[in-house]
């Protein structure tokens, strides 16, 4: 809010408080439409599943790529482009957060993965018709902007659910989980219900398409919800209006509406009291506005239409003249003020200082949440999916990093359920939650490196890990933006939507970068895996050679 308009409330405030009045409360909304069937929710689930389906699927893909591009950092490289696409998506969205509605960010965000998807799908994996490095460029460059399109859906959805009760924030979040969940469910049955991996990654992909496709319908028609409709209704009311309920002397108060360039461009006195005609009753006809004369700040009222005022002068007193009739003091009416800030060009410099300082008051506001939620998802990064991925194993072969990830996003989406329990999470306890999780790191390092014998030996350690990263990730990654957004006036909330974004996708790209260091301390790439396993998986018996008639029969034991 600008200079003029707080200087305007001041100055109302010291009028009332001189009188000895109480400031109005603001009147409770009225109660908000239900949300019948719980469709509103459902839609949110759906689109936290929709934002994330793409990059999930790229990741549980993890063994078509590894057999298409042997000895690469496939993985890794994927991971990384689409972190630094997804940060610069939030930052440009950040910045035309002014300029398109949710709707067309949504919708925008939502074309575009569509259509990269369709291209991978048909184009790079089931014509296959690339050589190996363009084709691993087209992936690259396909996940770019799979996660351009993606995060802007993303960050305007917790923008946009920051507007509603937190619920909704929890249902994109776990949303989210459920994309992890249900991809990998996809990825199991279409592994080993086609044989042929190209097959197979094919149908994968087309499954993911089809989700995207519900997902673009549903949005559209819970954009005219009644609910929805109510919330963001209530959102740009507190955004752009304040209402205060005072006696006010309007002569008093006319440079209230003065904006800075002294045209009165910021807003508009609304009297609220019954009109007043000639004979002190209502007239339709005079409305009792600033727009007509009678009652203009800058006007002079005959006493004939000024019956509360004080009495006029005797016509019999020398003073009783004309012009001294018409400077009759003004009577104080009881008005409601609302005031409304002036439309700025989003580009204009004033505008983007001030929302560049909107942002900061909000972070400072919510930098703990900020802090958790990123390290939060470095620790995860910095595992999922490489580290993951490089797991050996000699009884699951090319299933192991698949089970890995499975048990990872089953766990977050059941920890992101679990987001939704009635407890309330102090600053400091996320803050150490989120510390905690560090410990990971090396954990599941152990269990890959060194890659010709790690330290951590057998099957059940990195399926552990993966289990509890899963489940803090989708518990702690949860609450932080659950919480955010409720620590602020509902006209920041969608700041705040966006500034926890921010900072998750910091944490992510951090994690991701991290992660290339952890890759280098895993070695070279072992010849034998198998030989992690310092004793053999079955007791073997030696064979039994005998000789009859002549002839060597070789007797072993299965």
């Amino acid at each position: 809010m600008n200079e003029t308009l707080g200087r305007g409330y001041a100055r109302i405030d010291a009028i009332r408080a001189a009188r000895g009045e109480p400031l109005a409360a603001i009147p409770e909304p009225v109660e908000p439409p239900p949300d019948r069937y719980n469709s509103v929710y459902i839609t949110l689930f759906v689109a936290g599943t929709a934002f994330l389906l793409p990059f999930n699927s790229f990741i549980m893909a993890v063994d078509y790529f590894q057999h298409h591009y042997p000895n690469t950092t496939i993985m890794f490289d994927m991971s990384t482009v689409y972190i630094a696409s997804a940060c610069v998506a939030v930052v440009t969205n950040n910045l035309l957060l002014d300029l398109f509605t949710y709707n067309t960010r949504i919708t925008f965000g939502i074309l575009l993965s569509l259509a990269t998807m369709l291209f991978v799908a048909i184009c790079n994996i089931g014509w296959d018709g690339f050589s190996s490095n363009v084709s691993y460029t087209i992936n690259l460059v396909a996940i770019g902007v799979v996660a351009f399109g993606c995060t802007v859906q993303q960050a305007s959805y917790y923008g946009f659910t920051g507007c509603l009760p937190p619920r909704y924030t929890q249902a994109v979040m776990a949303g989210e989980s459920a994309a992890g969940f249900w991809v990998s469910m996809d990825r199991i049955i279409t592994k080993y219900g086609f044989r042929q991996p190209r097959r197979s990654t094919f149908m994968f992909f087309v499954f993911s398409i089809l989700i995207l496709l519900g997902h673009s319908m549903l949005h559209h028609v819970m954009m005219r919800h009644p609910l929805v409709q109510y919330y963001l209704r209530l959102t740009n009311e507190s955004r752009h209006r304040r209402r205060i309920q005072l006696h006010l002397n309007p002569n008093e108060d006319a440079t209230l509406m003065e904006s800075e360039a002294g045209d009165g461009a910021f807003g508009v006195l609304k009297l609220q009291s019954p009109a007043l005609s000639t004979t002190g009753t209502g007239d339709g006809e005079n409305a009792f506005s600033f727009a007509n004369p009678v009652y203009s700040p800058t006007a002079t009222i005959p006493v004939a239409t000024a019956p509360l005022a004080s009495p006029p002068p005797s016509v019999s007193e020398p003073s009783a003249s004309p012009s001294a009739v018409l400077r009759t003091p003004r009577p104080s009416y009881k008005v409601e003020d609302v005031v409304f800030e002036s439309p700025e060009r989003p580009t204009s410099w004033r505008s983007f200082k001030r929302g560049v300082l909107a942002r900061w008051a909000v972070a400072r506001a919510i930098y703990p949440y900020m802090v958790s939620i990123g390290l939060v998802y470095f620790t995860t990064l910095s595992l999922y999916p490489g580290i993951a991925s490089e797991v050996p194993s000699c009884r699951l072969g090319s299933w192991m990093p698949i089970v890995l990830m499975s048990a990872f996003n089953f766990f977050d989406f059941i920890g992101k359920i679990a987001a939704a329990w009635p407890y309330e999470w102090s600053r400091s306890q996320l803050l150490m939650a989120s510390g905690l999780r560090l410990l990971l790191v090396p954990l599941l390092l152990l269990c890959a490196a060194p890659r010709h014998s790690p330290h951590i030996v057998g099957d059940m350690y990195p399926i552990m890990f993966s289990v509890i990263l899963g489940f803090t990730n989708g518990l702690f990654g949860s609450v932080p933006m659950i919480m955010a957004p409720s620590r602020v006036g509902r006209e920041h909330r969608e700041i705040a939507g966006n500034m926890m974004t921010l900072s998750y996708n910091g944490g992510l790209l951090s994690g991701s970068l991290v992660s290339y260091l952890l890759l280098s301390m895993l070695g070279p790439p072992a010849g034998a895996p198998c030989r992690i396993y310092p004793t053999p998986l079955l007791p073997t018996v030696p064979p039994i050679t005998t000789t009859v008639a002549n002839a060597t029969y070789v007797l072993s034991a299965h």
